[in-house]
């Protein structure tokens, strides 16, 4: 097949020391059936905030794989009129190029958000009888509302009618929809008043394990030392990712303030960076118990995970997180870590129906503090936890079998399309 994704916000193929996400994952797997992509993207750098090139470019990675990159205005903050209005220069590019665009593929991939890109794809694909998939990843426009305060929600439903009208056509428009987690599935279907149908899949937010050498393995081990990160008895609680207002680190410091007062050696080891940071890291600077490391890359965070009993997932009960499976949660679950989070809806649902982790009230760091003790002082419940973990990850979120199974469906896709 010759197989269109438009994916942008993440990082890919060219970018170098990168988390693959939802783009280069789908690329490879697909590359590995033995078929050809064209990967169309913003030319605009999201994670590093900086222009990969300032015009319309096309990049022969390899045999298989071509990139395609659209230049936009650009912008400082994820959130802000800047990103909205880049979001526009973006979609009118994307039009002008898909208006001289003589190719055509057998099948397409497309990613959600940006609405205002989404929808003048989709709308493309739809005209030329060519199958799509529409993958939903964020509850825009709505959560824009949901944020308003309650006078102001009315005047933003009329100045964002635009965005809803859009919204809804791509996802009327589209052959089927993909999401992270069920519930958000059923949101999308809801939203743009379509029944489900067996074209629409979820697919977790996972990505490839690769084998580690043991070279790498001791060099972090030693990485982590010099850092006064150590495998002995203390317990450590390690969160790996990018530091957003969507996630609440008060918890953990208070937590880390109740093991100090305790005397109870617990350490928290919180990777990653963001616009908290420097926030947290003042805040924590008295804290004897709490680790700034900076990003880490996989080996890194397979050798600390050997030496924590848990990873923490501190998101906000926002609605977009309650019916989503974060891309941390089975992260979590591939290191064999037990997942310690406040999250309601599917993560919850996922901890309890499974046993691989503990729930704490959200906000409190007393009950944080209890659901490590309570870890730290039994052996065995983590043990099994750990063998859950592996388990479900293995049946449910492995790579193989995420990506294998959306491959098929893209494949089944363009069969059907191919008999009309």
């Amino acid at each position: 097949m010759n197989v269109w994704i438009f994916q942008t916000g993440e990082p890919l193929p060219i970018d170098t020391n990168v988390r693959p996400m939802r783009a280069i994952n789908l690329t490879e797997a697909l590359v590995a059936s033995g078929h050809n992509v064209i990967l169309w993207s913003s030319a605009f750098y999201h994670q590093e905030k900086i222009h990969r090139c300032n015009s319309y470019k096309k990049i022969q990675v390899s045999d298989s794989v071509e990139i395609r990159l659209i230049p936009s205005s650009g912008y400082k903050k994820n959130v802000g009129f800047a990103r909205l209005f880049d979001h526009m220069i973006l979609a009118k590019n994307l039009k002008k190029l898909l208006l001289q665009e003589k190719t055509r593929p057998d099948v397409a991939f497309i990613g959600y958000p940006p609405i205002e890109s989404a929808s003048i794809m989709i709308h493309w694909l739809a005209k030329r009888n060519i199958p799509c998939l529409l993958d939903v990843k964020d509850q825009w426009p709505s959560f824009i509302i949901d944020a308003l305060p309650k006078w102001g929600k009315g005047i933003g439903r009329v100045l964002l009618s635009p965005y809803f009208y859009l919204a809804r056509r791509a996802m009327k428009e589209a052959t089927g929809l993909t999401a992270m987690a069920d519930d958000f599935l059923m949101w999308a279907l809801n939203f743009s008043n379509r029944k489900r149908t067996d074209k629409d899949i979820v697919v977790p937010l996972t990505t490839a394990n690769f084998e580690v050498g043991a070279n790498e393995m001791e060099s972090s081990k030693q990485w982590w030392a010099e850092r006064g990160v150590i495998d002995n008895k203390k317990i450590k609680i390690m969160f790996v990712g990018s530091h957003y207002p969507s996630l609440d680190f008060s918890p953990i410091l208070e937590a880390a303030a109740l093991f100090l007062d305790k005397g109870i050696e617990c350490d928290f080891i919180i990777c990653g960076h963001g616009e908290l940071t420097e926030s947290l890291v003042s805040k924590a600077k008295n804290y004897k118990n709490v680790f700034f490391p900076g990003w880490v890359d996989r080996p890194k965070v397979e050798e600390l995970s050997k030496m924590s009993i848990a990873s923490i997932a501190p998101f906000r009960n926002i609605d977009c997180f309650m019916k989503s499976l974060p891309n941390k949660v089975i992260d979590s679950l591939s290191l064999g870590l037990p997942i310690i989070s406040p999250l309601k809806g599917e993560v919850q649902r996922l901890i309890e129906m499974n046993k691989v982790g503990l729930i704490y009230d959200e906000g409190s760091g007393e009950s944080l503090f209890n659901c490590i003790v309570e870890l730290g002082q039994d052996e065995k419940m983590c043990d099994e936890i750990t063998m859950n973990s592996i388990n479900l990850y293995n049946s449910r979120f492995s790579y193989e079998i995420v990506y294998g199974g959306l491959v098929k469906h893209l494949e089944n896709f363009a069969m059907i399309n191919d008999k009309r």
